[in-house]
């Protein structure tokens, strides 16, 4: 309990130094705040935090790492007969479908202004970033709210054709719809365009549709259905977890239900870094430096037109760099190990899979893909979020107010006062910093699982906390890195 004290003090120590730091100036770009003077201080700083805690557990003994992760019983009751209830968790995710038809209607004739039409807030602010954020905190909300197990169920089960999908090609087809999407995000001349996203999102309802009654419903998810895996997984990274059959509630340090999951396949690991991927190139491709690099000038960007091809590229070339790159760690790992027992020790890292590996320590990245979109997209939920509930008054852009915002006006003042600027930088900075200490935490009780000596726990760590700590400090720089696209 004392170190976990001090881990605590340690966290603190950090918002501490942060928030001391000053600030002389900042503008917002179309995704984070921009800082004008030197960010060395700030980046240095994230760092050295997550650096200490790879430290500090590294001195710890195997038990109290496990104990980091053990979660206690609430006295709190587990409403079964409503979170147990699979009809009304039917009606619910069929409501979600009318709502999804309702946006597609209002995205094909409504305002093409993507700012007030509900489609594209709806489903870039709504969903992309506010549902995303929530799901680490309060669970898997997507196997309520998605718009299609409902109808599924209750009508379109009897006639499945349960074809039987190949198992041996695992998650490959969800990681290349995944990346997909965000090269649609990404590279896609206007993926906000209302008239446009309506195609997309009725495209995939229809191709999710046909999929799960050729397949059936538990294999297209398992398999194919990128969101459903992807918020499955970050459901794991929530504190809060509902037993069921009168179990209680539990709660335990963020990842404490991912590390319990022994059952991830090597292309869900792959899955996990190419979410990691894709979102760190979703921030790369607006910096001045990858603008430079793709030969485009920064303060005269020609329009998303002109880099459609880079920016495909540029994604694919991020999740196979990032695949490579975490590989070499454990494979360096596994190597310093066996180099320093090479003098005739008895050793069991023979007996240590590299696949193994492979697929636990690609759960700890959960936590860095989880904070980094949260952080990234902040400040735009900030903004179009004020967008999404003007929307919401007047849905159908016919000059109604079913809210009663008469003299509402979104606001983005706090984006041109310093005070302000800094508050929403520091958060963004905290949140990188603290999901990277969780994620080092979970990464040494993965290593920690699989190796029983203080000394190979040690040594395997070093390429992981090296990893760790760069892209703590990649993280950090995006934040505050010029955009110009």
């Amino acid at each position: 309990m004392r170190f976990g004290a001090f881990l605590y003090a340690l966290i603190l120590a950090s918002f501490v130094i942060l928030a001391n730091i000053k600030i002389a100036a900042a503008h917002v770009s179309e995704q984070g705040i921009v800082l004008l003077l030197p960010t060395n201080i700030y980046i240095i700083s994230g760092c050295l935090a997550v650096i200490s805690s790879m430290v500090l557990v590294a001195f710890l003994p195997h038990d109290r790492v496990f104990g980091f992760f053990r979660s206690i019983q609430l006295p709190l009751p587990s409403f079964d007969f409503f979170f147990q209830n699979k009809m009304f968790k039917d009606v619910v995710s069929i409501v979600s479908l009318g709502f999804v038809f309702f946006l597609i209607v209002i995205g094909s004739v409504g305002t093409r202004d993507p700012l007030v039409n509900m489609l594209p807030l709806s489903i870039w602010t709504l969903w992309w970033i506010a549902i995303f954020m929530m799901h680490s905190v309060f669970g898997n909300i997507w196997s309520w709210i998605n718009p299609w197990s409902g109808l599924y169920n209750r009508i379109l089960k009897p006639i499945c054709l349960n074809v039987a999908f190949p198992q041996q090609i695992g998650s490959i087809p969800a990681i290349v719809i995944f990346i997909a999407f965000y090269a649609f995000i990404i590279a896609d001349i206007a993926p906000d365009d209302p008239a446009r996203l309506s195609n997309f999102v009725l495209g995939y309802v229809v191709f999710t549709f046909i999929g799960m009654i050729i397949f059936g419903v538990e294999r297209w998810f398992k398999q194919v259905e990128c969101f459903s895996i992807l918020f499955s997984f970050l459901a794991q990274l929530s504190p809060f977890k509902i037993l069921p059959n009168g179990g209680g509630w539990r709660i335990g340090l963020p990842g404490w239900q991912a590390l319990e999951n022994r059952n991830i396949t090597i292309t869900q690991a792959l899955f996990l870094l190419s979410v990691l991927g894709s979102g760190s190139f979703d921030g790369v491709n607006e910096t001045f430096w990858w603008l430079v690099q793709i030969d485009i000038n920064p303060l005269a960007f020609p329009g998303r037109s002109a880099v459609v091809w880079q920016s495909t590229f540029g994604i694919l070339g991020a999740n196979i760099l990032l695949y490579g790159i975490f590989a070499i760690c454990i494979w360096v790992g596994l190597k310093l190990i066996k180099l320093q027992r090479s003098h005739g020790e008895i050793s069991d890292v023979a007996s240590v899979s590299f696949s193994d590996l492979f697929k636990m320590l690609a759960i700890s990245v959960l936590p860095i893909a989880a904070v980094y979109h949260a952080s990234h997209y902040l400040t735009t939920l900030m903004v179009n979020g004020q967008y999404l509930v003007a929307a919401l008054s007047d849905p159908l852009g016919n000059g109604s107010n079913y809210l009663g915002l008469e003299n509402y006006q979104v606001t983005t003042g706090y984006l041109n006062e310093i005070a302000s600027v800094r508050r929403i930088w520091l958060s963004q900075a905290s949140l990188v910093v603290i999901g990277h200490i969780i994620a080092v935490l979970m990464a040494h009780y993965v290593i920690a699982k699989h190796f029983n000596t203080w000394k190979d726990v040690v040594i395997f760590h070093i390429p992981v906390a090296i990893f760790m700590a760069t892209y703590t400090w990649f993280g950090l720089w995006l934040l505050a890195a010029p955009k110009g696209a």
